[in-house]
């Protein structure tokens, strides 16, 4: 005898939920920078947020790079940062971390 309702999540047991998959579509080129300065709020990236950058996605002018200035790395658009710094990658997701009041 079998009694009560069956589970909604029945059928789903064995599908996992992969970020890799979704998130990272050349992993021989992706890296992962977390930040560390509310300098960048202004363009919705907060302090602890994580960056996913894939170093072998094409730049063009408005792609939000990650580059080296002065020794420290640095968010901002393509064609608005000096012609001499060293762009790192393209910023492709930010993961925002929610943070305990």
């Amino acid at each position: 005898m079998i009694t009560g309702f069956p589970s909604p999540a029945q059928g789903y047991e064995d599908n996992r939920f992969d970020l890799n998959s979704l998130y990272v579509k050349h992993p021989s080129a992706t890296i992962f920078m977390t930040v560390d300065t509310d300098r960048y709020s202004s363009m919705c990236i907060f302090n602890g947020d994580l960056l996913i950058i894939d170093r072998s996605r094409r730049i063009k002018a408005g792609t939000l790079v990650v580059y080296e200035s002065q020794g420290q790395f640095v968010i901002g658009r393509a064609g608005r940062i000096k012609t001499e710094a060293v762009v790192t990658g393209a910023v492709v997701h930010v993961i925002h971390t929610v943070k305990e009041q």
